[in-house]
């Protein structure tokens, strides 16, 4: 079995390649500008819409998903002939990655929605009111199509963190590539921006379990943000190149946003960019290009429709958005008021697994969370990762202290009216995320980066300057950090085998992650099949659709679509 699971995952990956290869050819992007890294990252966005849309009438089982697989390798074989396609270094990402994709413990929400959500989307075409039935239900992202379009033959579900994974890879070799790609001439503040950025990921965020549904948006970020930079910095690079930037730049966003519409508080970006470079008119022209427009829209809309087909909202948690009166598979008001108030107490460290503030009410009211969210998360969680950062920094000094520190610097090629304007973007977005949802996973990790990084890549801006023949420092910290990255998932995948077979998130199935045997029994209601999960547990792998509470639900059919209801809600 491990030699199947690992057969899929490359085809995947060559397969993901050749999407982002058929995307860059139908939106007419320069291949010679982006490099693999990011191919494989506008594959995942283009499967991402096809796998939407294939879902409003097809489940997503093992033919169709063959046949997705076959089409992504046939354009890669086709579309890559004679283009400049890194593949030693993306293998290398893969395989140097990989021992972090084999784990038994997943995240902690995976059985409660991930793996449900993405099974359903396997199993079952589009269905309506899916809310109503799990709060899991409710979440809609387009991580999930991705992950649905992983259900292969003997492999069943056991795929369904690929995607994440994937992200992972592209991300790094993205980075590595751009550091040691001459040809661009990226800017030193840039350079030093991605290097200081690798070695977050590959040092914090080594553990893939951790990704959920919240690090592969904020990776996205990261990498929007590049072209940010970029834009606004480099003046070696002329306004064609710059217009091709931003477009990218507004794809990445609109990706982000499809995995997660808390996102959206990073769109400040983009305009701030715009309102900085030459030719406006151009640069608009080129984005309202009807191909580029299409992908565009297209993901929103799946974005907005799917969440509307869950729950009634067109944005969920936001009941204005919401139709309660006029469809009955819609999700009540109040039930949508009660888990906003649910999450952003939740945020503000009101509320966890095993406690909630006496008089949430009151606590969510105005300021008065702050002391506590102090107390209980900016010293465990926002501390922790305060000191990440510092260590790095501390580590990128100590190992350039002479150059850092010479009397002799470069002049500086920064616009400081530019950098303090990207940089005031930053303050806001910040203080838009801390007055709502203080949380790292909900789009923080990035802004509270960024908000200690940028200034340190313009202090040492003039000071370490990356030239030809000067990499040997690059591959220490490549070394180091990689090193780092083994180990910790060393331990923890000896740990993880050494786990009782008669204790939860057991290696038994190695190289599959744990799934309970979770007990259901089988209902048919209204000649419609659902299967409720049992003793109070969450879905798991139950087939779909797994309900919690099958007492008071209706189920209509109406043109082949299923639709779900509670008399009683």
């Amino acid at each position: 079995m491990f030699y199947l699971f690992l057969f899929y995952s490359l085809a995947f990956l060559f397969s993901t390649i050749g999407y982002g290869l058929l995307f860059c050819k139908i939106s007419k992007i320069d291949i010679s500008i982006i490099n693999t890294g990011l191919i494989g990252i506008l594959g995942l966005f283009l499967l991402s819409i096809i796998a939407s849309y294939s879902h409003l009438i097809f489940q997503h089982n093992y033919f169709h998903n063959l046949t997705i697989l076959s089409i992504g390798l046939i354009s890669f074989f086709y579309l890559s002939f004679k283009k400049k396609i890194n593949i030693k270094i993306i293998l290398f990402c893969f395989f140097i990655l990989f021992i972090g994709f084999l784990i038994a413990k997943t995240n902690e929400d995976f059985p409660y929605y991930h793996l449900p959500n993405s099974l359903q989307f396997s199993q079952q075409k589009l269905q309506f009111g899916l809310g109503n039935l799990n709060h899991g239900f409710k979440h809609i992202t387009s991580l999930f199509m991705l992950n649905s379009i992983n259900y292969y033959p003997l492999i069943n579900y056991y795929l369904f963190n690929l995607a994440n994974f994937l992200f992972q890879v592209f991300f790094v070799c993205f980075l590595i590539i751009e550091v040691l790609n001459n040809n661009n001439k990226i800017t030193n503040f840039t350079k030093n921006f991605l290097i200081l950025t690798l070695v977050l990921f590959l040092v914090k965020f080594s553990r893939l379990a951790e990704y959920g549904t919240d690090i592969a948006g904020q990776i996205i970020i990261f990498v929007s943000i590049f072209f940010s930079l970029e834009i606004l910095f480099n003046s070696k690079i002329n306004s064609e190149y710059k217009i091709s930037y931003f477009k990218l730049l507004i794809i990445l966003l609109v990706f982000t946003v499809s995995t997660k519409v808390i996102y959206v508080i990073y769109s400040l970006i983009p305009v701030i960019v715009f309102f900085n470079m030459q030719n406006k008119i151009k640069t608009l022209n080129s984005i309202l290009q009807l191909r580029n427009l299409f992908f565009i829209i297209l993901s929103i809309t799946f974005l907005l429709f799917f969440n509307f087909a869950s729950t009634g909202c067109i944005l969920y948690p936001i009941p204005e958005t919401c139709f309660s009166e006029t469809f009955d598979w819609s999700l009540k008001k109040e039930t949508v008021s009660y888990m906003n108030y649910h999450y952003e107490l939740w945020s503000k460290g009101g509320r966890g697994p095993n406690f909630e503030v006496s008089n949430p009410e009151k606590y969510v009211d105005g300021l008065n969370w702050i002391q506590n969210w102090i107390s209980v998360y900016f010293f465990t969680k926002v501390s922790d990762f305060l000191a990440v950062i510092l260590v790095i920094l501390l580590f990128y000094t100590s190992l350039f202290f002479r150059e850092i520190f010479s009397a002799k610097q470069s002049k500086q090629d920064i616009s400081l009216a530019k950098f303090i304007n990207l940089y005031l973007a930053l303050i806001i977005i910040f203080l838009i995320w801390f007055f709502n949802f203080p949380t790292l996973r909900y789009a923080g990790y990035v802004i509270i980066y960024l908000l200690f990084i940028l200034p340190y890549c313009l202090s040492i801006n003039n000071k370490i300057v990356w030239e030809v023949g000067k990499y040997k420092k690059f591959f220490l910290i490549l070394i180091f950090c990689f090193s780092i990255f083994a180990l910790k998932n060393s331990i923890r995948l000896y740990k993880e085998i050494n786990i009782l077979e008669d204790q939860h998130h057991n290696f038994k199935n190695f190289p599959f992650y744990f799934v309970k045997n979770s007990p259901y029994k089988e209902v048919i209601i209204n000649n419609n099949r659902v299967y409720e999960a049992l003793d109070g547990n969450m879905c798991w792998a139950t087939p779909s659709t797994c309900v919690r509470a099958t007492d008071k639900l209706n189920i209509k059919n109406k043109n082949g679509y299923k639709f779900y209801s509670y008399n009683d809600f």
